[in-house]
């Protein structure tokens, strides 16, 4: 990834990856990160807890499962991700259509 961007944008790409190798593509983020850059990852969290409401939600986790080895998480779930990648959460901004863009820098 080529670095010196003040900002790095990847949606809809985590969620297709298992957790290793997530946290491999931030870190190579983080790598392109300089001091003041930012990333942004656009993805659709899934709830804490799922519901008879979600019912949605747990076909699209199974068809990410076995389709492509990917899993949708939760907030929680890419925040742990961001932070073994090296980066620090600096805020979630929710879409008015159900998509969060989670912001993190460098944490050190």
């Amino acid at each position: 990834m080529p670095g010196g961007a003040d900002f790095y944008l990847l949606k809809s790409v985590i969620h297709d990856w298992d957790d290793a190798r997530s946290v491999q593509i931030l870190k190579r983020c983080r790598e392109a990160l300089s001091g003041h850059a930012k990333l942004l990852v656009l993805e659709w969290p899934v709830p804490e807890r799922v519901g008879p409401q979600d019912v949605g939600i747990v076909g699209t986790d199974l068809n990410m499962l076995v389709m492509v080895g990917g899993i949708e998480r939760t907030l929680a779930e890419y925040r742990s991700l961001a932070s073994a990648a090296g980066l620090r959460v600096t805020r979630v901004i929710p879409t008015p259509v159900g998509m969060h863009a989670i912001e993190a820098v460098r944490a050190s």
